[in-house]
């Protein structure tokens, strides 16, 4: 029988039980959840309970030092992970952090100098690596199925009111990184667009402030210019509904889109190819981390990578004049 990963957790809030549980049963034949801790005892008991893990400790250090841990994941907010990041590369623990890399990009850059004494792995949890529609979608682009890529459309608009459980989550409620949901959340489309298409070259930006409960802004719209000389465009929205594609790809031969779901390419008769994949992005990062600690495999998303992903989340959420003077208007 393989070998599992012995996973400690340290962090058991809601993307623990929402996001990551489900991929965990999916992979219990590679991975094996040992221990877990949480600042609030109870949460990381009841999650424990929940997960089937026998053994909750209450500290970071507890947990890094229990032998039975090969690896740890670290789900905490943005502004506490690099603390705990070192922590577990300085005892010898592989790591899987999540996203973004740090809360700023001055912050990431000081992350990633620190971690360069350590030769432990490290990935960023940027699970849209792991879609296997992206991975489709690119694979028609590199085949030429589109032609030369003209445009680009990214969007990313999600309701964030009082029903949505993530609202009531007390670092994003108060968030201590720029761009609140909007660069929270972005970082995961920006990875998207810079490996299909490359780091954009230029980026023009406006941001707005229409719901004062999601600060610092809940709004973001972007254009960009790609290295191919393509030009996209970026709207993000956590104060309105939306039913539609992540990504809008227009060749000059067919278009593609690319779904939660799937992705689908329509050609210039309007015929249309859809692929759904098999497995969703959280199963095949943990997957992935697995491949990392066990066999040595290289991150498919490195520290670095996300520290770019993070530089573009940036520059789209950092107001201009403009945008900033519209939103103390309308708050006067």
């Amino acid at each position: 029988m393989a070998k599992k990963l012995r996973l400690g957790m340290l962090g058991t809030g809601i993307a623990a039980r929402k996001l990551y549980l489900p991929a965990f049963q999916a992979l219990k034949h590679r991975v094996e959840l040992v221990a877990c801790a949480n600042r609030t005892r109870q949460k990381a008991e009841e999650y424990a309970r929940l997960a089937s893990i026998p053994r909750v400790v209450d500290s970071a250090e507890e947990l890094l030092a229990l032998p039975e841990v090969d690896a740890v994941l670290i789900s905490l907010p943005i502004e506490s992970q690099p603390e705990y990041v070192l922590a577990a590369l300085a005892a010898g623990k592989p790591v899987l952090s999540e996203k973004p890399v740090a809360s700023t990009a001055a912050e990431g850059r000081k992350l990633l100098a620190k971690a360069a004494r350590y030769r432990t792995p490290w990935l960023v949890g940027e699970n849209f690596a792991y879609m296997e529609q992206a991975d489709r979608l690119f694979q028609w682009i590199e085949r030429g199925k589109l032609g030369a890529v003209r445009l680009v459309q990214a969007t990313q608009l999600t309701l964030m009111d009082r029903s949505n459980p993530y609202f009531h989550t007390a670092w994003r409620a108060a968030p201590k990184h720029p761009g609140g949901f909007v660069l929270d959340a972005g970082v995961h489309i920006a990875h998207l667009l810079r490996r299909g298409f490359g780091a954009p070259s230029r980026i023009q930006n406006l941001t707005a402030s229409f719901n004062p409960e999601l600060p610092p802004l809940d709004t973001a719209l972007a254009t960009f210019e790609f290295p191919s000389g393509a030009l996209g465009s970026w709207t993000s929205c956590f104060s309105a509904r939306y039913d539609g594609p992540i990504l809008r790809v227009y060749g000059e031969k067919a278009n593609a889109e690319l779904h939660y779901r799937d992705a689908v390419l329509r050609d210039a008769r309007g015929k249309e190819t859809r692929f759904t994949p098999k497995h969703d992005s959280f199963t095949g990062q943990f997957a992935h981390f697995a491949d990392i600690v066990l066999k040595g495999v290289k991150p498919r998303v490195s520290p670095a990578d996300a520290l770019l992903d993070l530089e573009i989340m940036q520059a789209i959420v950092t107001p201009t004049h403009r945008s900033a003077r519209r939103a103390r208007s309308r708050s006067a």
